[in-house]
């Protein structure tokens, strides 16, 4: 499966990496593989490092200058879809007793 990209308006400041609120960010994710990401990543010159992992969706944050990596966003709904999907798989790989 390709890397898919969800768009977004960040809602809040972070200073740390010069995002204001407004500004167009991008989620950029694979719905299969974290492998598949990070060599997408790595392409880019996207270290794993970089990589979020708190959330229930492994992706690398574009913003500014990276946004030129992303390609057609996909909708709202099918990003949803891939964070539910992604979570049903952890939980199969790891249950909880």
């Amino acid at each position: 499966m390709p890397i898919k990209f969800h768009y977004h308006v960040a809602a809040a400041p972070v200073p740390r990496l010069g995002i204001q609120p407004g500004d167009r960010l991008c989620h950029a994710y694979s719905d299969t593989s974290l492998e598949e990401l990070v060599a997408w990543g790595e392409a880019r010159g996207l270290r794993r490092e970089w990589l979020d992992l708190r959330n229930a969706l492994p992706h690398f944050d574009a913003f500014g200058e990276r946004l030129r990596f992303c390609g057609p966003g996909v909708s709202r709904e099918e990003f949803l879809r891939d964070v539910r999907s992604w979570r049903e798989r952890r939980a199969r790989r790891n249950p909880t007793p």
